[in-house]
């Protein structure tokens, strides 16, 4: 789902520079078949790469992974989607996208197909760094073809139609994977592979879709990403940047932990639905979030999608100390939830506070800053995580980083209060919302 967090944004920086360009470029209103092949291109690649990345965390664990091994294993990918956008996205502008959604699907289903064959939590780490860093070309490639055959009109819909589409489909193929899986009664790796063998087969049906789409990328020349210039011409972002990456090191903090608590009560099934429902709530809160954020401001859903955020690990800690997988469940409608929200929450901060020339490089510089933070925050629970197995056991260090993780979160979130309000009327917030809001007119204006 981080994958998804990526593509979002851009998608929407995308359309909002396309509306102050007035929309310049011919669009193609796209066919009825056109739209089955999308719909189906997206929908088969978001089940096979959450089958992937939903098994590989615990798959690690079982392999026998340290704590800095799990934090490579977890913390990896959105290091590479983070850092890499900027640079498939020029290559797909200039070579068209086509070839960036085959190379990328193509890492992905293959790293799938190869996956079983690793013995070792190295071994699997090697394996994962193809779907890093040439996986993430088929992401921008992705987004400038949703943006070449849509009108600014009719976008938002068409794009929330397929969202919507891929992640009901990626929840109902998780079930039945899942519930296949368990019916063949495997145990300890050898449950996982599966999962990894399906999700590789229905990767190929994503392939096909893309050769028989036609090539939609329009020649023109791209703005080279100028950091300097656009952050002097939006002076609040870096306080806004800072913030973020702050609290991104507190979230990567517990991704590493994460797979080693699943692991101890969950089966393969369980580990699917959990993803598949993580995916649902995050995919129905970014339909209802736009509206939200444009009647209530962008403050205080920004705020309240990280301070709630500690829930997540709260609920992980009381699965260690009752021992009920189930607990597990809060976890993934509050993660998925609040996720959703401060998706569209973010990335509408960003775009009102830049100026259209300026929101490309600010998004890759935000996403690149919180990545690395992000990362960073992994490998060190890892290391703590490693340190600390060394003289206590696994579930007493597991309960105790949770706890602090839980007090992390809620520290780093309270930053979000001195984020700027973006929204110009903030006349009809709520009373509990409208303390957190700070009126300010656009950026620019």
């Amino acid at each position: 789902m981080r994958s998804f967090f990526y593509f979002t944004r851009e998608l929407a920086v995308q359309e909002e520079m396309d509306k102050m360009k007035g929309n310049q470029l011919d669009r193609i209103e796209p066919a009825n078949q056109q739209k089955v092949r999308l719909a189906v291109l997206w929908s088969s690649w978001q089940i096979s790469a959450n089958t992937l990345w939903s098994v590989t965390g615990v798959l690690a664990d079982t392999l026998g992974a340290t704590g800095v091994e799990q934090s490579f294993v977890t913390g990896a990918q959105t290091l590479g989607n983070a850092s890499l956008q900027g640079v498939w996205g020029s290559l797909s502008d200039r070579f068209g996208r086509r070839p960036f959604l085959l190379i990328g699907l193509l890492a992905v289903g293959m790293t799938a197909a190869l996956i079983p064959l690793a013995t070792t939590a190295l071994e699997l780490i090697l394996l994962l760094l193809v779907p890093t860093i040439v996986g993430s070309a088929a992401i921008p490639a992705w987004n400038g073809l949703l943006g070449d055959i849509t009108t600014i009109e009719q976008r938002g819909r068409f794009i929330g139609l397929i969202a919507a589409i891929g992640t009901v489909a990626s929840a109902i193929a998780l079930f039945l994977i899942g519930y296949y899986t368990v019916s063949l009664g495997l145990t300890g790796a050898t449950q996982f592979y599966p999962p990894l063998y399906t999700s590789a087969v229905i990767m190929i049906i994503a392939l096909i879709c893309v050769l028989c789409l036609k090539e939609t990328m329009q020649r023109v020349k791209r703005r080279v990403f100028n950091f300097r210039a656009a952050v002097r011409s939006t002076p609040r972002f870096i306080p806004f940047l800072m913030i973020n990456a702050v609290f991104f090191a507190a979230m990567g903090a517990a991704w590493p932990l994460f797979p080693k608590v699943t692991n101890l009560y969950a089966n393969v099934f369980q580990v699917l639905i959990l993803t598949a429902l993580f995916s649902l709530c995050s995919g129905a809160t970014q339909l209802v979030g736009g509206r939200l954020i444009d009647r209530v401001g962008r403050k205080g859903v920004l705020f309240i999608s990280r301070f709630l955020i500690f829930l997540v690990p709260l609920s992980h800690a009381l699965t260690l100390i009752t021992d009920n997988i189930w607990l597990l469940i809060p976890s993934q409608v509050f993660g998925g939830s609040l996720t959703g929200l401060f998706i569209v929450s973010s990335t509408a901060w960003l775009l009102d506070s830049s100026p259209m020339k300026d929101r490309g490089s600010i998004t890759a510089l935000f996403n690149l800053v919180t990545g690395i933070t992000g990362f960073s925050g992994a490998i060190i629970s890892g290391f703590m995580f490693d340190w600390l197995d060394l003289f206590w056991d696994e579930k007493f260090v597991l309960l105790t980083m949770m706890l602090t993780i839980v007090a992390l979160r809620v520290i780093t979130a309270s930053g979000y209060v001195a984020v700027n309000e973006t929204l110009p009327k903030t006349s009809k917030l709520p009373w509990y919302l409208k303390a957190l809001s700070v009126k300010t007119a656009h950026a620019g204006s």
